[in-house]
């Protein structure tokens, strides 16, 4: 029957000849339906009847089809569109598809065919991380009554060295705001990277899609892996070449799908070409239909032991399950950026049913050496997640093996702390990753100087144990923005091995106090921050003092600049300023959570600023319905109060915080704050930049390699009490 309506579209010159075949679905199996109800069951009810399909994609730039070509932006030609132009044909759906609200100059379709359409509706941004799906999912995400909502984050989380704990959770509330309104959803790893040179820098987003697989059997909702369907593309290499010859080779090959100028001059290294995007389009639909995947010939397993600070010893088993004889190549990937593997590349040779033991050993980055985003073993995550190619004669894979620690993982439970005075309590879990019991002793260290005793431990096989320790708090003198080390040192069996990570502070403010920012170039450990020159509560060496005070309509802002090298740069605005207010209710303020920016591009001359509209949950995630701000209710002006100092004053209606249900005047009521200011100098091409030295930050940097939390994650703000009067409390993180 499909193909005879077909027939008839073709002969009343309604559907091209060469799309005869678009018209020719194939019938479901049962088993097939069966995956179809138990995965999209709303979509599927849809697709089974011709009705209208709608498609929403949060994402990245890989999500919006970010290319160097023509293609830029077109979405039609992404993964998400070729995904669902297999589900037109395979349901029948002649007019195909459809983007509502494509980019500019970029077509709605790609065919302009007539009858029923599947719709997709692109919500990706270039350059987003998972808490900002957070934006989407608590605002316009469902606005279209969405049938289906594909997830895919990672890729950048894992560029800037974003926590897995951060992640994970960013992934659990947008599957949980998808069930609360009714819509399908599908979880995607994000797709592979070749950060650095080599074969082994592919493994930067791979922990990631592992802790994406778990989110999504956890919920029991589809996981399609990005990342594993492009593996294939390397090809085969025979049989009796060298190790890193045979890896080196696949994966120049691999490579390929960054290809979009054979001679470019600043190589690609994160966006794939339009050939690997119908690749994955065409992987997600399989997946969908696929009740049960293609049997892999491989079982990797591995088992990994702490070595010392330096150095983790991975103990792996490559079965072959297959009925054939299985001759390659197995390469080691780096695991994010911080674990390296020492010798990465193996050959192996295997009858059906029989396995080959490798030992490689990791090279870890050494304590006190790293930031905590970047730290070889994860905030909350006590599992190594390391990542492999395995090429044979065929084709090449990609295989991830999820192991815990040996004989002893750290996981934090407690990374936030609020209204800190005098002391501040860390709270983690002992994990023990071997079967049989373990015992040992620890101490915990924060800063230089303060370390406890030893402390006795023992764990049951495969168990876990809480722990706590409190610590004196003492900031340095007049500091209001300093960060010290804390670690966990373990001695079990003679070998001591440490697990350090950062703590950062800041200190609140009340109404109507002057508050100094820091330089963001002079951000110190605590024991050196009176010489670093951070910020006094009165500064009078010049910078910027940020005041605020409040009535039942407003929040006013006012900051101060002392020879801070305000002047007119060409093409670029005089000083750019970021203010993040946490506008969630009271008992959210300072949680995990998503909460935008206001920025303000300043010119040279004094005068009122325009400001743009701001962004969907400007104020914090969990804005519902309400969802525009209106323009112009926002207002900054640029002023001279005397030689060499400005102010800047910028009001916020207190009825733009949508959800906040705190008072002005309210002791109790508090605010998450964060402010950056950035004066431009001249680079060496006559381009504006923004050197350090002249960037001042509140509490967090907003980018950079001292970035500590995500720029919108308000776990790493200050806080504002609503009310004037002395205040002398701590807003801290652990990470």
């Amino acid at each position: 029957m499909r193909r005879l309506f077909g027939l008839l579209l073709l002969m009343f010159g309604l559907l091209p000849a060469t799309d005869l075949a678009s018209v020719e679905a194939y019938p479901l199996s049962l088993a097939q339906r069966e995956h179809l109800k138990t995965y999209i069951p709303r979509t599927f009810l849809k697709l089974d009847n011709q009705r209208p399909v709608h498609i929403v994609a949060l994402g990245d730039s890989v999500t919006w089809m970010y290319t160097r070509d023509d293609n830029n932006g077109n979405w039609l030609l992404s993964y998400l569109g070729h995904f669902s132009s297999h589900l037109a044909r395979e349901f029948f759906y002649p007019g195909g598809v459809r983007a509502l609200n494509p980019e500019e100059g970029k077509p709605t379709k790609l065919k302009e065919h007539l009858g029923k359409e599947i719709f997709i509706e692109n919500l990706a941004i270039p350059g987003r991380c998972a808490i900002d799906a957070l934006q989407r999912v608590s605002t316009d995400a469902f606005v279209n009554d969405p049938d289906l909502v594909v997830i895919d984050f990672g890729i950048n989380d894992a560029v800037r060295g974003h926590s897995l704990d951060s992640y994970r959770r960013a992934l659990q509330r947008s599957v949980d705001a998808c069930r609360a309104a009714g819509t399908d959803v599908i979880i995607l790893a994000p797709s592979i990277i070749r950060a650095g040179p080599g074969p082994t820098g592919w493994g930067m987003t791979r922990p990631y899609a592992t802790v994406a697989r778990e989110v999504a059997a956890k919920n029991e909702v589809l996981f399609v892996d990005l990342g594993k369907s492009l593996a294939p593309l390397g090809g085969g290499v025979p049989s009796g070449v060298e190790p890193e010859a045979a890896v080196l080779t696949m994966t120049d090959r691999l490579g390929r799908i960054f290809e979009f100028d054979p001679m470019p001059e600043t190589p690609e290294t994160l966006h794939p070409n339009e050939e690997a995007h119908e690749v994955m389009g065409r992987a997600l639909f399989q997946a969908l239909l696929e009740p049960e995947p293609e049997p892999q010939p491989y079982e990797l397993d591995g088992r990994a032991l702490i070595e010392s600070n330096e150095q983790i010893k991975v103990k792996l088993v490559l079965k072959n399950r297959s009925e054939e004889p299985k001759k390659g190549y197995l390469g080691a990937l780096m695991m994010g950026r911080s674990l390296r593997p020492g010798e990465p590349y193996q050959s192996f040779d295997l009858e059906p049913g029989r396995s080959q033991e490798f030992e490689i050993v990791y090279d870890r980055e050494k304590a006190g050496e790293v930031i905590g985003g970047l730290a070889a073993l994860d905030i909350a995550d006590p599992s190594l997640r390391l990542s492999y190619f395995i090429v044979d004669e065929s084709r090449s894979r990609l295989v991830d093996v999820v192991t815990r620690l040996d004989p002893v993982a750290v996981e934090w439970t407690q990374q936030r702390f609020d209204q800190v005075t005098d002391s501040v309590r860390f709270e983690w879990r002992f994990v023990n990753g071997g079967s049989d019991d373990t015992s040992g002793r620890y101490r915990i260290g924060m800063g230089e100087k303060a370390v406890s005793k030893w402390v006795p431990f023992d764990l049951p096989g495969l168990g876990a144990k809480k722990f706590e320790a409190t610590f004196p708090f003492t900031p340095p003198n007049g500091a209001v923005r300093f960060k010290t080390g804390v670690f966990i040192e373990i001695d079990v069996d003679g070998k001591q091995f440490t697990f350090p990570r950062e703590l950062e502070a800041v200190r609140d403010v009340a109404l109507s106090q002057r508050t100094a920012l820091s330089k963001y170039s002079e951000y110190g450990v605590a024991s050196k921050a009176d010489q670093a020159g951070m910020g006094t509560l009165e500064s009078s060496s010049g910078g910027v003092v940020m005041r605020v005070d409040g009535d039942a309509n407003f929040l006013y802002f006012a900051f101060d600049f002392a020879d801070v090298g305000f002047g007119p740069i060409p093409n670029s605005p005089s000083l750019i300023a970021d203010i993040a207010i946490d506008a969630r209710p009271i008992n959210e303020v300072g949680s995990f959570g998503f909460v935008d920016k206001i920025r303000i591009n300043c010119p040279t001359n004094d005068g009122p600023i325009a400001i743009d509209r701001p962004q969907f949950a400007a104020f914090g995630d969990g804005q519902g319905n309400d969802l525009v701000i209106p323009a112009g209710g926002i207002t900054a002006e640029l002023k001279t109060k005397t030689a060499g100092e400005r102010r800047l004053e910028l009001r916020v209606p207190i009825a733009y915080l949508l959800r906040y249900d705190g008072t002005v005047g309210d002791p109790k009521s508090v605010l998450g704050l964060n402010a950056n200011f950035s004066f431009p100098s001249v680079g060496d091409n006559g381009q504006p930049i923004y050197p350090a030295e002249k960037r001042y930050v509140h509490a967090a940097p907003l980018g950079g390699p001292d970035q500590t939390l995500y720029v919108r994650d308000p776990r790493g703000f200050g806080r504002l009490r609503l009310a004037s009067g002395e205040i002398d409390t701590w807003s801290a993180h652990l990470y």
